[in-house]
């Protein structure tokens, strides 16, 4: 499995279930490929058991949510 990247394009972080705006400051491992963080995401899920969301740093600054897992 690949390392998460200090600078990637992808994140992934905790799913809370109350959430309404993706937050900027979230810490999550980052990582160059999307691949690499659903990769990433799976393992966690089957290790914690807990949803965990996957995104992508848009352009603007802003975080878009691709998907949940688990």
């Amino acid at each position: 499995m690949s390392e998460p990247s200090p600078r990637g394009r992808y994140r992934v972080r905790p799913a809370d279930q109350n959430e309404t705006t993706v937050p900027n400051e979230v810490l999550g491992p980052l990582f160059d490929h999307r691949d690499e963080a659903e990769r990433y995401a799976r393992t966690l899920v089957l290790s914690h058991q807990a949803p965990v969301i996957v995104e992508k740093l848009a352009p603007a600054g802003c975080w878009l949510q691709l998907g949940t897992i688990g």
